[in-house]
This record gives structure tokens, C-alpha cells and sequence, in this order.
């Protein structure tokens, strides 16, 4: 398993979220920019990414 645990899977789960989160923000800076929109998309993004990781590090083996 990529995760060794849950707390890793949780700052894992973290990192990309401020990763896509500050991308977001400041990829698209517009005058009605929606933040609660941008942490949910990004928050389901690293969910995303949380699930493909250990998926693609299965076949790269």
C-alpha cells in the first residue's frame, strides 16, 4: 500500500489540496471569483489524485 497510514493518506490528501487550491487562486483571478466553489473543486481534485496515486504506482512497479 502507498499509504503507510491513515495519517499519511490524510497529509497526502492535504498537500494536494493546497497544491490545487493556490493554483485555483491564482490561475484564475477574476472579480467574482467564488472561494467556497474553488475549495470544493479543489478539495475533490486531491481526492482524485489521492485515489489514482496508489492505482498508478501499482502499474509502475
Amino acid at each position: 500500500m502507498i499509504y503507510d497510514s491513515l495519517s499519511g493518506a490524510i497529509y497526502t490528501l492535504l498537500f494536494w489540496w493546497v497544491i490545487f487550491f493556490v493554483w485555483q487562486r491564482l490561475v484564475y483571478r477574476y472579480p467574482n471569483n467564488n472561494w467556497k466553489r474553488d475549495i470544493i473543486v479543489t478539495f475533490i481534485q486531491s481526492l482524485v489524485v489521492l485515489m489514482l496515486l496508489p492505482v498508478i504506482a501499482h502499474f509502475v512497479r
